[in-house]
């Protein structure tokens, strides 16, 4: 599947499953369930990979490069045929070659289940910059200006779930001045909640500050499961990461 559609300038959506094919990879993922990793000490949010936002992050990248190794091939065995259309999908995207780098980790899974405070607030208010936890010295000069920021709703609760995303970019604010700063963030700072839909690759720059949003209507048995990665320039190509 290749149907791209664009809903404003902040989000891009391109479908890559079926919702039949997504509720495959959702069982998948569950039967995976050993190779999950909490990574909240209370709350049930796991992640099915190696994250360098987290696991790269205060100078561990040799760590997440040895995790790398190990969840890469499970993966791979589990998810080949997915990562593949996923590729293909960002390539189609930026209009040239994307790659999967050797020493980087796959695309990887966030998976919610279940929990009351999910219903009052997402995850925190942040720009996306996972790249500087990353030693890019074998890999290529990145340009992280122009990174991607990259979500595939898997299994999504039945109220439905998406992204809160300001008109706020990271760079464009630091090339202000203070003055103008501060005018433009009190002019956006009301955010727009960009849904998402099962089987579709949600793309936004990791730049516009944003948050996961909250799922007021949450019910129990509901979960929300992403297959999540970042792409940037690198080297003469185009790389996905997570």
């Amino acid at each position: 599947m290749s149907t791209t559609t664009a809903r404003g300038p902040l989000l891009h959506r391109v479908q890559v499953l079926s919702t039949a094919e997504a509720e495959a990879v959702a069982g998948q993922v569950h039967a995976l369930r050993r190779e999950w990793r909490q990574r909240h000490e209370t709350q049930p949010f796991f992640t099915l990979g190696t994250a360098a936002y987290l696991d790269a992050r205060e100078g561990r990248f040799a760590e997440y490069q040895a995790m790398t190794r190990t969840s890469n091939a499970m993966l791979r065995a589990h998810f080949g045929d997915l990562l593949e259309r996923f590729r293909v999908a960002v390539e189609q995207h930026v209009g040239t070659e994307a790659v999967y780098h050797p020493q980087l980790a796959l695309p990887g899974f966030h998976i919610f289940l279940f929990d009351e405070a999910f219903r009052r607030s997402g995850a925190s208010v942040h720009f996306d910059k996972q790249y500087e936890h990353i030693d890019w010295s074998s890999i290529g000069e990145p340009d992280t200006d122009r990174q991607l920021s990259l979500t595939l709703s898997v299994r999504l609760p039945a109220g439905g779930g998406g992204l809160l995303v300001w008109n706020i970019n990271r760079i464009e604010i630091e090339r202000m001045a203070p003055a103008e700063r501060i005018e433009h963030s009190r002019a956006n700072r009301v955010a727009t909640f960009e849904s998402y839909e099962v089987g579709w690759l949600a793309i936004h720059s990791g730049h516009q500050l944003h948050q996961i949003g909250a799922a007021p209507h949450l019910q129990p048995g509901d979960e929300r499961i992403t297959l999540q990665a970042h792409a940037l320039p690198a080297g003469g190509t185009w790389v996905i990461y997570w």
